[in-house]
């Protein structure tokens, strides 16, 4: 098969974009050094939440609404085509408190955002454990978002790569490319040690990886490894009624009963291991937002590498001068909820017609410009 489009990368984002150009009638082949959903889509907590604040550009908070609002169509046609329930249901949030403090911050934050469009409740300690028993009965108050989802991300991409196949695109994994074929300001393929592939397009989606291309396009792609570790707890306990979030991190039941702790933020580099001080934290967190929990079973411990740049922003678009390639990596903790949106933008710009969002902000080019 010679492609029409190349997607290095089998996460939820080149899944996505695979299936979105399928969809269209393109011929796509997918390249995963690893397994489909294998690196930070699998290790994600699959929260799609919107929790905008007086740092959010404009436009990051228009793309991370409208991808919102395209997930349910898309977990209700991937379960009809594959038969694979990705794991979307309602996750209301409580963002709580035990400090006082932080209770003054987190009455300016609701405020700001209510003035933004937001719906966001609060809720005093007594309200909030009413709302969920579970709680630490220290809890001073809460923020209460009720249109919070979350999904399994590694069942999403599997969904998506399913798809996508069902459609004629090839997914092959354990292929890492090694480098982009190039021919003047083009990218014209790619290259897996003696193994050449050509194709019209190329979409580097391969997340934390994707500052691997920057020599070959004499472009600064700064996306880094940011590991977030996290931890699974089985209990046979009610399960908790609420995704409870704090400060020091979070905890959640997901669709198939699993209970979910998370996550830690470190510079480490490609350094993927669980270590003893963040599980040791992470086990820690748990009891102390929901007390019962120190009764639960460790089911596992495990992390993953997040695609971080440096202004906290996805790179979407073609890098500064070339033709044939599209990046969309840089997501960093919020790839799940961006795999909709992504994916439909990549498919407006390979059409070459006028994206269906702005993209200016998000431009690869932008980290050229400053380093000049």
């Amino acid at each position: 098969m010679s492609p029409d489009v190349i997607v290095i990368g089998a996460g939820a984002i080149g899944t996505s974009i695979a299936f979105q150009l399928a969809k269209a009638g393109l011929k796509v082949m997918v390249f995963e050094r690893g397994r489909v959903g294998g690196e930070a889509t699998g290790a994600s907590a699959g929260m799609i939440q919107l929790n905008p604040d007086r740092g959010t550009p404009p436009a990051y908070a228009a793309l991370s609404t409208e991808s919102a609002r395209l997930f349910s169509a898309l977990a209700a046609e991937l379960l009809e085509r594959t038969g694979i329930d990705i794991g979307y249901r309602r996750a209301p949030l409580l963002h709580v408190t035990l400090d006082e403090a932080e209770e003054a911050r987190l009455r300016g934050h609701r405020a700001w955002q209510l003035d933004h469009g937001m719906t966001v409740g609060w809720l005093d300690g007594a309200a909030a454990l009413d709302l969920e028993p579970a709680l630490n009965p220290a809890v001073r108050a809460a923020l209460l978002y009720q249109d919070h989802y979350q999904a399994l991300p590694r069942a999403l991409a599997q969904a998506l790569a399913r798809a996508a196949t069902d459609l004629g695109a090839v997914v092959r994994e354990g292929a890492a490319v090694d480098r982009l074929l190039t021919q003047g300001d083009r990218v014209i393929g790619v290259a897996l040690g003696s193994e050449t592939i050509r194709s019209a397009e190329t979409v580097a989606a391969n997340g934390a990886w994707a500052s691997a291309w920057a020599e070959a396009l004499h472009t600064p792609i700064p996306v880094r490894p940011v590991r977030g570790q996290m931890v699974g707890l089985s209990t046979t306990a009610t399960p908790l009624r609420h995704a409870i979030s704090s400060s020091s991190g979070y905890i959640l039941t997901k669709a198939d009963g699993s209970t979910i702790v998370g996550t830690t933020v470190e510079e480490v580099g490609f350094d993927a291991r669980p270590t003893t001080a963040g599980v040791a934290g992470l086990l820690a967190l748990a009891p102390r937002l929901a007390p019962r929990l120190a009764d639960a079973t460790v089911s596992g411990a495990w992390a993953g590498l997040r695609p971080g740049t440096p202004d906290g922003l996805p790179l979407l678009g073609r890098p500064p001068g070339w033709g044939g390639i599209v990046v969309a990596a840089g997501h960093f903790r919020e790839g799940i909820l961006l795999t909709p949106i992504t994916a439909e933008l990549v498919l407006d710009l390979l059409a070459r017609r006028r994206p269906r969002l702005a993209l200016d902000v998000f431009d690869p080019g932008r980290f050229r410009i400053r380093a000049a």
